[in-house]
């Protein structure tokens, strides 16, 4: 009971605060049932990282590296620098990630040292870099990223998004990915346009993969076709890092279609699961 209480408050700090979370269940009081049991299901760290020893070091690596606050700092001043711009009417918001999504992304690279990772969505690649910097540590092991960019300059954008799109988007001036160091970029290919396109020939050239993130377009239509085919890519003991699962149905229809497999399933908090494939 006492680690369930301990995910319970991890989950709700990692979420803005008591006073957050109280905002937000009550305007969708039926979701909160499901929120609470996600946020206790399982010891998501012991499974990222193989055993909560493995867990336990990579997590104070993380911290002590003080990577993520350092991103945070860098993207939130470059957002204070453009305050007001917006995109498709919208304002612009930097895309970032919560601590504990960085955190399961560390994990997963660092204890279980993949050779190919695959992730969609990269904007201004806050995970993009947290992932670099882990295969930098191991010394091996190649990012391809796939993103269909949005610039808070119109003239720069040369792919229509989802309707359902927030705003997040890439400064004018700045390239996707901006916060990736350069000495990273030998581990990473960086492909842009949308996923449904360029997935496929990739991940049939590629698989298959050790790890696969999805963190772009949040429609139902994109997620099952990012998870079915991102899932079928992956190697046996291979993870899919399914993020938003909030945003639609398309998580839990997934599940239901391949849990027969044995396929095992644990989640970080409400918003992203992990499925790690037999």
């Amino acid at each position: 009971m006492s680690n369930a209480i301990a995910r319970i408050l991890e989950t709700v700090k990692d979420r803005g605060g008591p006073a957050a979370v109280i905002k937000n269940a009550a305007s969708r009081p039926s979701a909160m049932a499901k929120a609470l049991i996600r946020a206790v299901a399982g010891n998501w760290r012991a499974m990222a990282a193989g055993t909560s020893k493995k867990a336990e070091h990579y997590h104070s690596e993380l911290r002590d590296s003080g990577l993520v606050e350092t991103l945070n700092s860098r993207l939130t001043k470059e957002f204070t620098r453009i305050s007001g711009a917006q995109v498709r009417g919208k304002a612009a918001v930097p895309g970032g990630m919560r601590s504990l999504h960085a955190e399961v992304l560390w994990l997963l690279v660092r204890s279980r040292k993949p050779a190919t990772v695959v992730e969609t969505g990269v904007c201004n690649g806050l995970s993009s870099a947290v992932l670099l910097e882990a295969l930098s540590r191991n010394g091996l092991g190649t990012l391809i990223s796939v993103d269909l960019p949005e610039f808070t300059d119109p003239a720069l954008n040369r792919f229509e998004v989802w309707d359902g799109k927030g705003g997040a988007a890439v400064p004018a001036g700045k390239d996707v990915g901006w916060l990736v160091r350069d000495d990273l970029k030998s581990y990473w290919q960086l492909e842009l346009g949308p996923s449904q396109r360029l997935l496929p020939p990739l991940l049939a050239r590629i698989s298959p993969v050790d790890l696969f993130i999805h963190d772009s377009e949040h429609s139902y239509e994109n997620q099952m076709f990012e998870f079915r085919l991102g899932f079928e890519a992956l190697r046996p003991g291979g993870v899919l890092v399914a993020t938003d699962i909030t945003w639609s149905d398309a998580f839990d229809h997934f599940w239901k279609e391949i849990r027969a497999t044995g396929a095992r399933r644990v989640f970080v908090d409400p918003s992203c699961a992990l499925v790690e494939k037999l």
